[in-house]
């Protein structure tokens, strides 16, 4: 696998970059694009479909690259990763929500990798505010095997949460998912999300909730308990409610956050990237700060004894990270990309798919989730 990774201000200069590369005698196959609102989703999704090149892609919250130079974090501009590879690895599709749930959405992806190679791995990028990513990633689970590699994120729109975008050559859509599924006799796909947010203030209760949307906590709107706590008016939410996401409990002692990404002023719900079980136990979260890093490193460092190499790193970052940690969220990004030595694109998220610490496929919010692929040097 063959990798080269660039970032651009304008989708006339992504199209001078690829014509650069396939000029040179390069021959990727396959692209992945994360990009700010800003360059257009439309426009360049339509120039994506005149190189013969499976393209992949999401609009975001800022864009990440670690090639060995250059500026990490970027904001209002694109990032590419060229991909050199075996056509037979991969497929690439996008997926309209059309009204349904996210979890029929995920049942569709998952039928269609399953049919496609015996051992599926997927990333996929989620476009839609309302999209609920647990569900997503349970109806890809329900169509495949429990252990499936599944690694993604929500798509961003410079924090605006207005309107954000999953898209394919010549195709987008606001209200679904573009899906990469892998080969995984032929490529490796492995990763890790972690966090180091911690849990802050008392436990509190779910007392009505449906999927994603949480109607009332302690018997009281959700809207206005996010208002009291946090001391903030209605003009705040939803953009600090992912600063300060609820942290789920799950009945096996785990947890996961969970980060309001709209709200029903009428009714005072919040609606939540995943699901939100009524009767489930919550609690505040927040940034540790300069730990938060520092458990990033440490469970990077671990991750790497399982998964050594890498040919290509993609990274899903909560964009929570990014305003809480600031400059230094470089240091966390630049951790992943030593580690592998391997090429790194990635962006800032509305919500994070990636593998849990019982190794199971699930979806998070103000996670570093990081996805590794490694091409097979033998055939099976």
């Amino acid at each position: 696998m063959e990798v080269h990774c660039f970032a651009s201000d304008t989708i006339k200069d992504i199209e001078s970059h690829i014509s650069e590369v396939l000029n040179n005698g390069q021959a990727p196959s396959l692209g992945i694009v994360f990009t700010s609102i800003k360059l257009g989703i439309e426009r360049l999704s339509e120039a994506l479909g005149k190189y013969g090149i499976s393209f992949l892609g999401a609009s975001t919250d800022g864009e990440i690259i670690a090639n060995g130079h250059g500026k990490i974090v970027r904001e209002g501009t694109a990032v590419v990763s060229l991909i050199k590879c075996d056509k037979e690895v991969f497929k690439v599709r996008l997926f309209r929500g059309d009204g349904r749930s996210s979890f029929d959405v995920g049942r569709e992806v998952g039928r269609w990798g399953a049919s496609q190679f015996s051992k599926p791995g997927f990333i996929l990028v989620s476009g839609g505010l309302h999209a609920d990513g647990e569900g997503l990633v349970n109806g890809v689970l329900s169509m495949t095997e429990q252990d499936t590699p599944v690694f993604g994120g929500l798509a961003g729109d410079d924090k605006a949460f207005k309107t954000t975008f999953a898209f394919s050559n010549c195709e987008y859509t606001d209200n679904g998912v573009g899906a990469l599924v892998l080969d995984r006799d032929r490529i490796e796909l492995g990763g890790i999300a972690t966090s180091g947010w911690i849990g802050i203030g008392a436990e509190k209760k779910i007392t009505k909730a449906s999927g994603n949307i949480v109607y009332t906590i302690d018997n009281r709107s959700a809207l206005e308990v996010y208002k009291k706590y946090l001391n903030i008016t209605d003009d705040d939410l939803p953009q600090i409610g992912v600063d300060y996401p609820l942290m789920l409990m799950r009945e096996d002692g785990s947890s996961v956050l969970r980060a309001v990404m709209d709200v029903e002023r009428n009714s005072g719900a919040l609606i939540f990237a995943g699901t939100v079980p009524q009767d489930s136990h919550v609690r505040f979260s927040s940034s540790s700060g300069f730990d938060a890093i520092e458990h990033v490193k440490k469970d990077l460092e671990a991750y790497s004894r399982v998964f050594p190499e890498a040919d290509h790193l993609i990274l899903f970052s909560c964009m929570a990270r990014h305003l809480a940690l600031g400059p230094m969220v470089d240091e966390e990004i630049l951790a992943a990309h030593e580690r592998w030595n391997a090429p790194l694109i990635g962006f800032f998220t509305y919500g994070e798919i990636g593998k849990n610490l019982t190794g199971r496929c699930d979806f998070f919010n103000e996670t570093f989730t990081l996805a590794a692929l490694k091409e097979k040097t033998t055939q099976r």
